[in-house]
């Protein structure tokens, strides 16, 4: 008769292999028995054997159902991805330790990172009501309710986490959560108090300069915005601070995306004047634009370190000290030769569509094409699309609009492309950026939470003449967008 005692022993000592054959011949003798067969799946999970620790444990809790076994057979499962029969196991375990408040804490925390969230918010909620004084476990909720969209229900939670205990956490994510619903008077107040928390939180520092040039306080809003990535600004040597060098050279890097690249270029001949020599270091995507538009500024792809001073591009404004109220060249700044593209061949009105940027980020900033469809049917009217990657291939349903995209080589490439339309219909993207620079006339398309670049505005933006914003009324309320723009394209025919 095997030693089960003796394979137990075999086991707490790391010598899974003898232990699992004395367990394997007890199994023969013993089919399906759940302690053992607990304890010999344990093992195959030490061994990332996870599908015969999943057939071990599902014997287990055939014979005996109990938390520990659902437990293991959730993380048999949890380890395969196979995420909803995970949660499940974990649902059971929980129901056999109803009071349990460390595993219910631990599956929502698993479950969340899982992204599942619904399951994540269940655990919380349960654990919650076992030790309703818990402030991390409030706080952790109203991050996964905003993750649901449900904001209010998120403010809520955050606000609870702080009447059980100020901290910095909470006092963050409700800061944020103010500002992404344009209360950014609250919002300044609880990351300042965050801050008090913990005074060098680069996330809250950030956080705290968007909510401050939300509102158009240039001098507070860089004070904090310019605390961002400082691990990129240590690649750069003697930070320019505004002052004139005439015999010197001023290296203007990037550390943000196209867009605000594209948008901060206009403040490039503003620096010329103080310096001999301007480097502007940018991506390639964008280098032959550049290159076209600033001809007595070296476009550089690489930091080759030969440069006296240096500033973020997104800075230059505050070093010039031209604030929000004197935006230079809001009638367009960039220029391009219009694309002979054949395409654009037609007397019909040419509009353009921009539904889908960053696919690893900015959610709200994107719009399903389908939801742009009742645009579709205006009179006279030639669409095209503007998406570079279209990884979703939405574009395939509506052959009326042509795919202009993904033919697009470049930033210069665009430009040319942009030039032939009547019309240039957006999310926020660079693209956008793009064709407000080039004069473009633009329906930009916001959501109800925009970037601190658009501020408060509704309607028009100091940035750009050409752009027109239609914002959203309510958090991910695209359609009411949509029809307006709809509208309005049927009163200009």
């Amino acid at each position: 008769m095997a030693d089960i005692q003796q394979a137990l022993n075999l086991q707490i000592q790391g010598k899974f292999d003898e232990a699992e054959k004395i367990y394997l011949e007890f199994l023969a003798q013993n089919p399906k028995h759940p302690d053992v067969s607990n304890l010999l799946g344990l093992i195959y999970l030490q061994k990332h054997n996870y599908s015969e620790a999943q057939k071990q444990f599902e014997y287990a809790t055939d014979g005996f159902p109990c938390a520990e076994y659902y437990q293991n057979l959730g993380l048999a499962f949890y380890k395969q991805e196979i995420f909803e029969k995970a949660m499940q196991c974990f649902e059971k375990a929980s129901e056999y330790e109803a009071n349990n408040v460390n595993l219910l804490r631990n599956f929502a925390k698993m479950a969340k990172t899982a992204g599942q969230t619904d399951y994540a918010i269940k655990f919380y909620q349960k654990s919650l009501e076992i030790e309703p004084q818990d402030p991390v476990g409030w706080n952790n909720t109203g991050l996964l309710l905003e993750q649901k969209h449900d904001y209010k229900s998120a403010k809520e939670a955050y606000i609870k986490s702080l009447k059980i205990k100020k901290n910095y956490e909470a006092l963050h994510n409700l800061g944020v959560l103010h500002r992404m619903e344009r209360n950014f008077q609250e919002s300044v107040r609880c990351l300042n108090d965050a801050l008090k928390l913990k005074p060098a939180a680069g996330q809250t520092l950030l956080a705290l300069g968007m909510s401050y040039l939300s509102q158009k306080d240039f001098k507070n809003g860089y004070k904090y915005y310019m605390t961002k990535k400082p691990e990129v600004r240590a690649l750069y040597k003697n930070y320019w601070d505004g002052t004139e060098h005439k015999d010197k050279t001023l290296l203007v890097y990037y550390d943000s995306g196209f867009g605000d690249q594209i948008m901060f270029c206009r403040y490039l001949n503003f620096v010329k004047n103080k310096f001999k020599h301007i480097k502007l270091l940018t991506h390639p995507s964008l280098f032959k634009l550049f290159k076209d538009n600033f001809p007595d500024i070296e476009i550089v792809l690489n930091n080759d370190g030969n440069y006296d001073y240096s500033d973020n591009i997104m800075y230059l404004n505050y070093h010039l000290g031209i604030d929000f109220y004197n935006i230079p060249y809001s009638k367009g700044y960039l220029k391009a030769e219009k694309s002979d593209d054949e395409r654009f061949h037609t007397p019909k009105k040419k509009i353009g569509l921009f539904w889908q940027g960053n696919y690893d980020g900015y959610a709200n900033r994107a719009i399903a094409l389908k939801e742009l469809a009742p645009l579709l049917d205006v009179e006279n009217t030639q669409f095209y699309g503007f998406v570079k990657e279209d990884k979703l291939n939405q574009i395939q349903a509506f052959p009326q609009i042509i795919d202009i995209g993904k033919d697009v080589k470049d930033f210069a490439d665009t430009a040319s492309k942009l030039m032939n339309l009547d019309l240039f219909i957006t999310i926020d993207t660079a693209a956008a950026n793009l064709a407000g620079a080039l004069g473009v006339k633009t329906f930009l398309m916001l959501p109800y939470a925009s970037e601190w670049r658009w501020f408060s505005d509704t309607i028009t933006t100091p940035w750009y003449d050409s752009v027109t914003i239609f914002k959203q009324k309510q958090h991910w309320d695209w359609p009411t967008v949509v029809k307006e723009i709809q509208e309005e394209l049927k009163n200009s025919d």
